[in-house]
Parts: C-alpha cells; structure tokens; sequence
C-alpha cells in the first residue's frame, strides 16, 4: 500500500493507517453504474478500499448525460460498468476493481453479492432495490441505500446484523410498481451527484471505524431549499423475510403478453387503432399523428368507452401503460386495450 497516495486522509487522527488498512482490506459491491453508481466508485476508489465489483447492464445513453457525468458523447455503444472499472483502475491501480455487464436478477445475485463486506444500492430500478435489499437483509450483509426522484434524494445505512435491524421494508413496505423512474419523470442533476457523496461516505465510515453510520435513520436532501431531515425507522415489518424473497420474482409487472404490440406491427397498421399517449404534460412527446394525450395521473377507466378503435396506449417503457391496460381489462372496461411494448424507449 503507497501510503503517500492516502496520506491526507490517513494524517486524520480519527482515520489513521489503521482505517486506511481495513479500506484496503475491503470488498464492495456498487449496484448500478449510472448517476449515483459512477460517483461512489470513483471515491471509494480513490478513498483505497482494496476490492470493488461495478453490476450495470446498460450502455451510457445521451439523456443520463446530464447527471452521469463521468460517461462522455462518444460512450454510447460501450458498457457502463466496464468504462467505470477502466477509469477506477486508472484512478488507483491499487484498488481490484471488476465489471459484469448484466443486470442483477434473483439467478445470479448470490454470485455477486454473497462474502462481501458490504453492498451499495445505485440502480435506478425499483425491483431491483427490493431484491438487493431482502437479500442483504437475509443473509446479514450490511447496505447501503440510495435513490433519487426530480429534485430529492434518500440515504440510508442498512446494517441487517439481524432480523432485528430496520431494512427498505420498514421504510417503504411493498414495492410500488407504478413509481416512475428517473428517465420518465426527470430528475436534477445535482441531487445524484449529493447523494452519491453521501453514499461512498456512509461505506468509508462504515469500513473505517468512523462517525456515526445512518443505522435506522432515513436521510431525505431536497436541492430546491438545500433542506436535510432525518426520519427515525423503526422496526415496523415483522414479514418471514425468507418467505417474502423466495416467493418474489423482483420482475417489473407490465401486463400479459397477449395484451402488448410491439412498434413493428403497430406501424403497419396503425390506421386500425386509436393511439394514446399517458406521458405527463412535462415529459409528453408525439410520436404518432393524430395522438391524443391523456397523462397517467388524470385517467379514469370511463374515458375509453366510446372508441369504435382498438386503443394502443404508450408511456416512456411500457410500466404505467402495462398497468393500466391491466386494469382496464381487470374491470371489463367497454373496448380493446393495448399497451406499446418498451414505450417510447423503443425510439
């Protein structure tokens, strides 16, 4: 270990080369590489801990620029977990850092998860915060949690010591299928960039000895009056967490199949349906001629009984428009209902 590299942290007396040593001893896991993901990174590479394992299946696009802005223009058809890990390594040859270009699912998180000293949650996924989650609190392996909506950010410190310690479902008890994500409401760049900081702090204290970790605490920063509250958590969700995660799936619910169209077949023959656009005013986009627009959060299931068309609705990846053709059809709603598979993503 090149002590020189670390020494204006290890001159702490708090931190010492004792923490700079249980850094470089450590093993973490970033769960998703986008605006939060590639600012803990490149801290706690930069902070020395030993291992970092990045876990993204996706591809910089030009509209995560904005808030990733670690990616560049010219990024677009690479991995976003193997450009962090190049820029981590180039950081700090010192830190062991590897990439997977997956996404985490149930299959394949015991892989990438189990005997690491601790998890930091990134992704922009709201399955997927569940999932690492109920794993981390199964098998007592302390999280970090972070998320960010518009123009506020969460932080929380899960230590899952036992089944006694407050976890996400305290807070939050069921996964919310119709919240919406960054890239269909918006978001401000800068709360990524906090939150973020806030995350690779809670692991360097966590790993150093340092300060106090935000155990049963929840963290909430709006940019908008530079507000910080702290919610106490208590221990609310008395579930079999066991139970919970092997009868969940922590796949995204759209609807069935059957009740889905893909672009291709939609554009040969659009003239036989009625097409709907359930964007909110601030994120709406024609992609059709003659679309009618009704947002998502003003719909009545009353407002398409009396088209003589088939109704083909679309929202950013087919999540809000999946949900509601299923409700429609759940309530033999008059009329035939579809939903755009992938939304406007498909674009």
């Amino acid at each position: 270990m090149d002590q020189g590299r670390y020494i204006r942290q290890t001159t702490l007396t708090e931190f010492g080369v004792k923490g700079q040593e249980e850094l470089s001893k450590a093993s973490v896991v970033i769960i998703g590489c986008g605006g939060l993901g590639s600012i803990v990174g490149p801290y706690l590479a930069g902070a020395g801990v030993g291992k970092i394992k990045l876990v993204d299946g996706d591809k910089p696009q030009l509209s995560n620029l904005h808030r990733q802005v670690f990616y560049t223009t010219n990024d677009y058809n690479e991995s976003k977990a193997i450009l962090l890990k190049r820029h981590l390594e180039k950081l700090n040859p010192e830190s062991d850092v590897s990439a997977f270009d997956f996404h985490i699912s149930k299959n394949n998180i015991s892989e990438l998860i189990h005997e690491n000293d601790i998890v930091v949650e990134c992704s922009d996924n709201i399955q997927c915060k569940y999932l690492v989650n109920d794993y981390c609190h199964l098998y007592h392996i302390p999280l970090v949690y972070g998320s960010i909506y518009k123009f506020e950010g969460h932080v929380s410190f899960f230590r899952n010591r036992s089944f006694e310690d407050v976890h996400l479902r305290d807070a939050f008890p069921e996964i919310q299928e119709d919240i919406p994500t960054c890239s269909e409401v918006g978001v401000v760049n800068t709360i990524a960039g906090i939150i973020g900081l806030l995350q690779a702090n809670e692991v360097i204290k966590y790993l150093a000895g340092l300060g106090n970790p935000l155990v049963s605490e929840l963290l909430i920063y709006n940019v908008l009056d530079n507000e910080q509250v702290k919610l106490k958590l208590k221990k609310n969700w008395r579930n079999d967490i066991s139970n919970v995660y092997e009868k969940t799936n922590y796949e995204p619910q759209t609807c069935h199949p059957d009740f889905e169209l893909d672009i291709g077949f939609l554009r040969k023959n659009l003239n036989q349906f009625q097409i709907v656009s359930i964007l909110e005013d601030e994120e709406h986009v024609d992609i059709f001629d003659d679309t009618i627009h009704q947002p998502y959060s003003t719909i009545k299931a009353d407002d398409w009984v009396n088209f003589t068309k088939p109704v083909v609705f679309y929202c950013t990846a087919g999540i809000r428009s999946g949900h509601l053709v299923s409700n429609l059809r759940n309530k033999n709603a008059s009329g035939k209902f579809y939903s755009l598979k992938n939304g406007i993503n498909t674009f």
